[in-house]
């Protein structure tokens, strides 16, 4: 009752939907990366590795809640100014989150991107950012595991179905906290393919010791060519997982389907951008869960109004942030300064902005 009354009082004198988004600034003062409904973390550790990878070591805030292996994490920085969101795999188990109350991020770098490539220079020791709680249901099949959620670790059951690996890439980071979780806890087969160009493979070292500590559990490198050299033979029983390029989890799709097997897949897309060059193309935009059409040739706000939607009209030309929402997803352009976004999550104004794909957006 109380947090709806300041609600409205902030939405009605102090121009924020939320009372918290106005006292934000001020708890940050006290609190580094407050922000409500997200959990603080602090960098323990920065490491660039090969194959322009960085690792990242997070100590979060203890309100934070033990994820399960293979689930990823919201992570969001302010980088030159700008707060953007990103999601990625947690690659290190429950187990060591367990122990020593960290978890590790192995995040590929994209040099054509406006994230990833300024995380190793931006991001310093004893810093904050904010992750979200773990999500995601890429783990093990739940028919194979007894989960406590009073405990950080699983039990696996003794199956006879093997369990068959194929990670593309950074499509590892899953692979790698499940491999750790549960391979002291099954007898089953296990095999891992992991595909990377040459010298670029991550975890080389400890993939191998767990190969030598567990019997059950085999594991292959190979580039691309290799793998197309050597088919994947699966077998009805398998349990097949799979995160990497489209392309690949496409094709192991399709031989689990055909074999019979079990798939499961895990994968993060962008949304394609459309022209904008004087072409009206219409785009699908979701507010709040409800579908709407518009137009890549005018600012979101006034289509959204002659479509009835639950926005609110301020000033109407960036001024007053009333119209201020939260891109989930998508592409958008700013009206005023020209600039693209970046396809995750970050705070917009609808009436500056100027859709270029399709968009999910949250009031």
């Amino acid at each position: 009752m109380l947090s709806t009354t300041l609600n409205k009082l902030s939405l009605w004198f102090l121009h924020h939907r939320a009372f918290s988004g106005y006292i934000e600034p001020v708890m940050q003062q006290f609190k580094p990366a407050w922000r409500q409904g997200l959990y603080r973390a602090q960098v323990i550790d920065v490491t660039k590795t090969i194959g322009d990878f960085v690792h990242i070591t997070l100590q979060p805030q203890p309100q934070w809640k033990v994820h399960q292996a293979g689930q990823h994490v919201e992570f969001t920085a302010e980088l030159n100014g700008r707060l953007l969101t990103r999601i990625f795999t947690i690659a290190s188990s429950p187990e060591q989150y367990a122990k020593h109350k960290i978890i590790t991020l192995v995040i590929k770098c994209n040099e054509l991107g406006r994230f990833t490539p300024l995380l190793a220079d931006e991001l310093s020791i004893n810093s904050w950012i904010n992750i979200s709680a773990a999500q995601g249901d890429f783990t093990f099949n739940d028919s194979l595991i007894n989960r406590d959620e009073n405990k950080a670790k699983s039990s696996v059951e003794n199956t006879t179905k093997p369990a068959v690996m194929v990670a593309g890439g950074s499509g590892i980071t899953p692979m790698y906290s499940m491999l750790s979780e549960h391979l002291s806890a099954t007898s089953a087969p296990v095999y891992l393919r992991y595909i990377a160009p040459e010298n670029q493979h991550q975890f080389v070292e400890s993939l191998e010791l767990l190969a030598k500590k567990h019997s059950n559990f085999t594991v292959e490198f190979m580039t691309r060519a290799e793998h197309a050299a050597k088919p994947l033979t699966l077998s009805a029983e398998a349990q097949v997982y799979c995160c990497g390029p489209q392309g690949l989890m496409l094709d192991i799709e399709t031989l689990s389907k055909n074999a019979g097997a079990n798939f499961y897949q895990e994968h993060f897309s962008l949304a394609p951008i459309v022209t904008e060059d004087g072409v009206d193309v219409d785009v699908t935009v979701t507010l709040n869960g409800k579908a709407f059409t518009a137009s890549n040739q005018q600012n979101l706000l006034t289509q959204l109004e002659t479509q009835n939607a639950p926005v609110i009209r301020g000033c109407g030309i960036g001024v007053c942030h009333q119209c201020q929402c939260t891109k989930k997803s998508g592409l958008v352009k700013n009206l005023l300064t020209g600039d693209v976004s970046d396809s995750g999550e970050q705070i917009i104004q609808l009436c500056i902005s100027q859709p270029l794909s399709d968009l999910e957006v949250s009031i």
